[in-house]
């Protein structure tokens, strides 16, 4: 008995070893790496997540005073009177290139990049939901919605966006483990801010927690080392343009 328990510490204790040096390595070759985490530990945990319904109840329940935090919502404003989604949006694209900015991610310290190419994929076949007014407000106060814009969308005002929820878990500074649920637009954030507008409803549909880490292309301009899609070789090349701002986060790339 002692023999096999002794024999399954090791195992253990090898496993563990072999974590830590794949996210050593995954360090090594500009991927992103969760704090005081493992790649094997991270993923566990937010496999670990409650239901999207009971995620949104949550927000719903402890919704964020945007007026108090300063942040009441401001639409860009177009550069020279051209709206740069459309001039991005007549660019010759195909959609596995199209990325999606989204700020203060992963607890408000990380930017990151969506691939609509992953998000559609996983948002394919599911049932839109209608949010709440807190949760259309979030949506839309997290994202970057150019005003003239909306001008140009009416006719797809009622196509549904997609949401993601995100589960981070981060160590606290007395050592226990900490969740924080959010969620950002990776579809429809004009659309959304347009019936917003108009006090009328928007739909999504939302992606799980482990859905939203597979379809991030990128976090603070490194691979993610979760993302559902190989990488191409120059993807370096892309990120190290992105972190010189050569790159910009509502342009697709060429």
């Amino acid at each position: 008995m002692q023999f096999r328990i002794g024999e399954a510490n090791m195992r253990r204790k090898e496993r563990e070893r072999a974590a830590r040096r794949q996210t050593y390595l995954a360090s090594k070759q500009n991927y992103w790496i969760p704090k005081g985490f493992t790649l094997e530990d991270y993923l566990k945990i937010v496999k670990q997540h409650s239901s999207v319904a009971e995620i949104l109840e949550y927000l719903e329940e402890n919704p964020r005073d945007w007026q108090i935090e300063g942040e009441e919502f401001e639409f860009a404003e177009s550069k020279d009177g051209v709206c740069e989604k459309c001039a991005v949006r007549e660019l010759e694209h195909d959609l596995s290139t199209e990325l999606k900015v989204a700020t203060k991610c992963f607890n408000g310290v990380a930017e990151v990049q969506f691939s609509r190419y992953a998000a559609d994929h996983f948002a394919k076949g599911k049932q839109p939901i209608i949010l709440t007014p807190n949760l259309h407000r979030d949506f839309v106060y997290q994202s970057w919605v150019e005003a003239a814009h909306l001008e140009h969308i009416k006719q797809h005002r009622d196509e549904p966006g997609i949401m993601a929820a995100f589960v981070h878990p981060e160590i606290g500074a007395d050592g226990g483990l900490t969740l924080g649920y959010s969620i950002r637009a990776v579809d429809g954030s004009h659309r959304a801010a347009l019936s917003y507008r108009e006090g009328r409803p928007f739909a999504v549909r939302v992606l799980t927690p482990i859905e939203t880490l597979k379809s991030i292309f990128s976090i603070d301009n490194k691979k993610n080392p979760f993302f559902a899609l190989k990488y191409s070789p120059k993807v370096d090349a892309v990120l190290e343009r992105m972190a010189r701002g050569e790159v910009g986060p509502h342009v697709p790339l060429k």
